[in-house]
């Protein structure tokens, strides 16, 4: 089954991917953001890459470097 994800604001909203319950939505404010295949509206924003996901993989691997550079640098100042 499909789903529009819809959003407004910070808020994620899935949707049967209905024209009409479509219109509905952007007349409350809504923006269509994307179309996904899922059982049911849980599964359908779970399967939508979020931005904080790839925010949070950022700084880990941002992290990483610096711990790797900081470990090289005191190796070649001994």
């Amino acid at each position: 089954m499909k789903f529009y994800i819809v959003k407004k604001e910070q808020q994620l909203e899935a949707i049967p991917a209905q024209r009409l319950i479509l219109e509905s939505y952007q007349a409350n404010n809504y923006k269509f953001v994307n179309v996904v295949s899922a059982c049911n509206t849980q599964d359908a924003l779970k399967r939508f890459p979020s931005i904080q996901k790839s925010n949070k993989k950022r700084i880990i691997i941002g992290v990483n470097i610096a711990v790797i550079s900081i470990i090289l640098a005191i190796y070649t100042i001994n």
